[in-house]
């Protein structure tokens, strides 16, 4: 992590930057000052370049953790994990973390205090669950097998979505050039007769015009939009609260984000529980997974009435979660029975399964919706550029 800081040397003031673990490591290396002020620099990018595929992830964990199985010390299999690497970016991770853990840091410290990689939050409260309960084999090995699922699920949702994305690819630049090219040189035909075109040509010619002339500006406000949408989405709590509140009131969205959601959370906990993780840090680390804000906030507010001796389905319900209430009744029915794996297990298995059928019928829909809106679009364009030579021929 870097540090700004502003400090006297001498009888000068400075000002700089320091690379350090954490403010104690830069206060120490800047000793040889009087420092005024330090603290971290704000960072505006949006970790370009870090993120690692889930799928190298979960094979750098599981490799970790058959190695920490195998009863090696941590250093130890941390050097023959990174032995096996060939990316450079998990090669300086993980040497990284090794200098840390031989200064005397904790493997979750490291993980917090590191700036090289762009890691699910929830990585760092698994192992921080692994070393209090002394299981961090066990751990490492179900986030590998959980971050390999998550791939495998991404992977077939992008899959499904390349032919749409092309249609609408392909149909935009379609529209945009029958508007700048097609329609001012049809135009052109009537622009020495003496007859005023329909209102809707007008319209078509009008936005041809403004499209032709205004190309540049408006693909620059789109890339700003969207630079500044991820950017606020990322850095704003407000923001993002605020834009996944909203996507759980469209009904189709709605149902696809509980399904994912829900069915993670039950997934994660069952699996943790299998291993011999407690209740409590479980549910911890399963809620740490989650990724819409509105959703995590009331599992949140559960957790915090869990830590003072209540169950999890009660505090949830009494926090107001009301966007499924099946699931609230099912993990009450688990916590009542002790039959926690195996309830949770089966409503993921359910969750997963609905979500899969759904998603695959919502693509099967979009394909025709999109090729009707296209092809509506287009013949818009053609019935404004007919329409005058309608006229023409009524009037001869």
């Amino acid at each position: 992590m870097r540090y700004r800081y502003s400090a006297y040397e001498k009888d000068r003031r400075i000002k700089g930057t320091v690379e350090a673990a954490n403010i104690e490591e830069a206060k120490r290396k800047l000793a040889h000052l009087v420092i005024l002020d330090i603290k971290p620099t704000r960072k505006l990018s949006l970790h370009f370049g870090k993120k690692i595929p889930k799928k190298e992830l979960a094979k750098l964990f599981n490799t970790l953790g058959h190695y920490l199985r195998a009863s090696l010390p941590l250093p130890k299999a941390l050097t023959l994990t990174k032995n096996q690497l060939e990316n450079g970016r998990l090669i300086a991770f993980l040497d990284y973390i090794l200098t840390q853990i031989k200064e005397g840091q904790s493997l979750s410290h490291a993980l917090e205090t590191h700036n090289i990689l762009r890691l699910p939050p929830y990585i760092v409260n698994s192992a921080k669950i692994g070393e209090e309960s002394g299981k961090l084999d066990v751990v490492f090995i179900e986030l590998a097998k959980f971050l390999q699922d998550e791939d495998a699920i991404a992977k077939k949702t992008v899959q499904a979505l390349i032919y749409p994305l092309f249609i609408v690819a392909v149909s935009l630049f379609m529209i945009a050039f029958m508007l700048t090219n097609v329609v001012p040189k049809i135009v052109q035909v009537f622009s020495g007769l003496k007859q005023e075109l329909p209102s809707v040509t007008q319209f078509v010619v009008a936005s041809g015009n403004f499209l032709q002339s205004h190309l540049l500006q408006i693909l620059l406000f789109f890339t700003l939009f969207v630079i500044s949408f991820l950017f606020l989405y990322a850095k704003s709590s407000t923001v993002r609260l605020t834009i996944d509140a909203m996507l759980l009131k469209l009904p189709i969205v709605k149902k696809i984000i509980l399904s994912k959601e829900l069915g993670r959370f039950s997934y994660l906990t069952s699996v943790l529980v299998r291993s011999g993780i407690n209740y409590l840090n479980a549910i911890t680390l399963a809620t740490a997974t989650i990724e819409n804000e509105a959703i995590k906030q009331y599992f949140q507010k559960a957790l915090q009435e869990v830590i003072e001796g209540k169950k999890f389905s009660h505090a949830l319900h009494k926090t107001g979660f009301s966007y499924d209430k099946s699931f609230v009744q099912a993990l009450a029915l688990a916590e009542e029975t002790g039959e926690i794996e195996e309830i949770l297990r089966n409503i993921s298995a359910i969750y997963f399964e609905a979500n899969s059928t759904r998603i695959e019928t919502l693509l099967r829909l979009l394909e025709p919706s999109l090729i009707i809106l296209v092809g509506g679009a287009i013949g818009f364009i053609v019935t404004a550029l007919l329409l005058p030579m309608f006229r023409m021929n009524l009037v001869h």
